[in-house]
């Protein structure tokens, strides 16, 4: 929904509104691939640094198509990866061939586990891929598919840490849950926030840090503990709820710094000794919960 212009033609893509969330500018130098999709659809790949933005350009005229790539492949000197897409397992080959041809030695280190990820996507959604415009009606059903493989790499990621607690006793399971786990399914997040920060989008950032958050809080944690709650009859389950309150506390105690930061001056706005403060702030608590796992010291909360 940004409109772009063609000033600067050697230079990139500049768009009309200063503050796109894409950047005002992105430059030739940065595109890395092109995608022809139908309906006259191109979706340009730009890497820079960390950062990964797909701009989709809908190009009805094929005259203007042609011209487009023609510019594309003249100020990029040919450096990007035009082709077709292919919904289908033959996509996530031909990726994996060009990466280990083309491309770069972090590309080539990450192409194997992103083609075996690819390749499992591709091979049982590819008749509802959202991507492939002519099958954007079937959303629903790529939603609940995309659903499914996250459950499924939910549990292999408790899976292995279960195996990575079998193996080492030492470390604890609630040790792996803060850490390994935590960082895990928390990662993501922190780096689309520092991108969104980046782009001088602040509320969008904010926004994604605490939604993500409360979904974990209200679905991740309630939908199974529902549909187990349901298999067993309603009955209550038994658990073992040691660290949780202290947990509850930190939350808290958390949320509150959060709302005086927010609140005092300068109004509504998070500064850099804020974010300092908010980092160690974690790693006390990384430290202490650490501690108490492995009983280093008694829990602060009984």
């Amino acid at each position: 929904g940004v409109k772009g212009s063609y000033g600067r033609q050697s230079i990139g893509f500049q768009f009309d509104n200063p503050d796109s969330m894409l950047g005002q500018v992105l430059k030739y130098k940065d595109l890395k691939e092109v995608v022809v999709m139908d309906m006259g659809v191109l979706e340009l790949e730009f890497y820079h640094r960390l950062q990964h933005i797909t701009l989709r350009v809908t190009v009805g005229d094929s005259d203007q198509r042609v011209q487009l790539l023609e510019m594309i492949e003249k100020y990029s000197l040919g450096r990007p990866w035009v082709h077709g897409y292919d919904a289908t397992v033959v996509g996530a080959w031909k990726h994996l061939v060009h990466a280990m041809k083309d491309g770069g030695t972090t590309m080539k280190l990450t192409a194997i586990p992103e083609f075996c990820i690819d390749f499992l996507l591709k091979a049982t959604m590819f008749a509802v891929d959202v991507k492939d415009t002519r099958k954007q009606g079937r959303w629903p059903l790529c939603f609940a598919g995309a659903m499914f493989w996250l459950a499924i790499f939910s549990w292999c990621m408790l899976e292995i840490a279960n195996q990575i607690h079998y193996n080492i006793p030492a470390l604890p399971n609630a040790f792996l849950g803060i850490t390994v786990c935590a960082i895990g399914t928390s990662f993501p997040n922190a780096v689309a926030s520092v991108l969104m920060a980046q782009q001088n989008k602040p509320a969008a950032a904010i926004a994604n840090a605490l939604g993500s958050n409360v979904q974990n809080v209200f679905l991740a944690m309630a939908l199974p503990w529902v549909i187990y709650s349901i298999q067993i009859g309603g009955k209550p389950i038994p658990q073992n709820v040691a660290g949780i309150t202290e947990g509850v506390y930190w939350m808290m105690g958390t949320l509150i710094l959060v709302v005086f930061f927010v609140l005092a001056p300068p109004l509504c706005a998070l500064t850099k000794p804020t974010g300092y403060l908010l980092i160690i702030v974690y790693v006390v608590y990384l430290v202490l919960t650490s501690g108490e796992t492995f009983g280093w010291w008694p829990p602060l909360v009984k």
